[in-house]
């Protein structure tokens, strides 16, 4: 850990004012009004579209920032994150804080944030970070890169990404009703099986069908959901998680203990490794997605760089 005192420095808030169906905007200028009272120094930056967050970022940082806050959801977070490691800079050298102000806020859950943005801020002024661990996904067909995107939470395969293509793809045209939701629902009734091949470079290897796999830095994702409660964001180690081939009601009889973790220990058949690099490859279509970003279809490299990037945490 390593500890800073907030004041001494200009931080460079990220505002998605999209973030949570264009709530943020409205939740701002309480977060505004307290900044100044407690003195924190800030320069506002708004992001009015998608990849703003990567742009902004890179831009700051090959400008000399090395004070930046996320203020957004996850996928905010995400943008930021991919700004800051395809700029130039040693990333080491950077320090991020997070406003939760999205819907789903999963990242923040990993690292004990209050879900208010108010009170995150109390959080903030703790000066608490994190070396945090950043895993990087590279997606290649016939042996050529086609696209890589970093994360710092959780990268999906299978089931977590056909949800997101659903949404992206095929919104419910029915007013009222959460996007996401349906769209899960929608996908868990269509989903097949895919079979794929795993390898690890801790020995680790997998070869079958699958309900989908996960990459884990920290813990939470899907609104909630406790998909890596082993997780830890500094560790230097990546969770690798493999659902195995499920029918609808085995997944619908293990929705509690995947909201609290427990479907780790509960189902019989799950592999589990923990590794710093892992190839995922299949001769079917199998889909990639982080933070709702889907990647090129194909085979996937991921690996994780250790103790990348200094993160505001209240953990500990």
């Amino acid at each position: 850990m390593e500890y800073l005192q907030v004041n001494d420095h200009c931080w460079h808030i990220l505002l998605n004012i999209n973030a949570n169906e264009k709530r943020s905007e409205a939740k701002w200028q309480p977060i505004a009004d307290k900044l100044q009272s407690l003195g924190i120094r800030y320069e506002l930056h708004r992001l009015t579209k998608p990849c703003d967050g990567i742009f902004t970022a890179r831009e700051l940082c090959e400008k000399g920032i090395r004070h930046l806050v996320a203020a957004g959801g996850d996928g905010t977070i995400n943008e930021v994150v991919n700004g800051i490691f395809t700029s130039s800079v040693n990333t080491r050298e950077v320090f991020l804080a997070v406003l939760p102000m999205g819907r789903g806020n999963d990242w923040i859950r990993t690292h004990r944030y209050p879900q208010n943005p108010d009170e995150t801020i109390d959080v903030w002024l703790k000066g608490q970070f994190m070396q945090h661990d950043i895993g990087l996904v590279t997606s290649t067909t016939s042996g050529r890169q086609q696209e890589s995107r970093y994360f710092i939470n959780i990268a999906g395969f299978g089931f977590d990404a056909d949800v997101i293509y659903d949404v992206t793809n095929r919104p419910p045209h029915f007013l009222g009703f959460n996007v996401y939701e349906l769209s899960l629902i929608r996908t868990l009734l269509s989903h097949k099986p895919k079979s794929i091949r795993v390898s690890a470079v801790d020995g680790f290897t997998f070869n079958g069908e699958v309900f989908m796999v996960i990459a884990a830095i920290c813990q939470y994702n899907g609104g909630g959901i406790r998909e890596a409660k082993y997780a830890v964001p500094d560790d230097g180690l990546l969770d690798l998680i493999i659902l195995p081939k499920m029918s609808i009601l085995q997944v619908l009889a293990q929705l509690k203990n995947m909201h609290t973790g427990n479907h780790i220990d509960k189902i019989k058949r799950i592999r589990m490794t923990q590794t710093t690099a892992v190839q995922i490859s299949s001769k079917q279509p199998f889909r990639a997605e982080t933070e709702g970003e889907l990647l090129a279809v194909g085979d996937y490299h991921v690996r994780l760089i250790p103790k990348a990037l200094n993160v505001l945490t209240n953990i500990g």
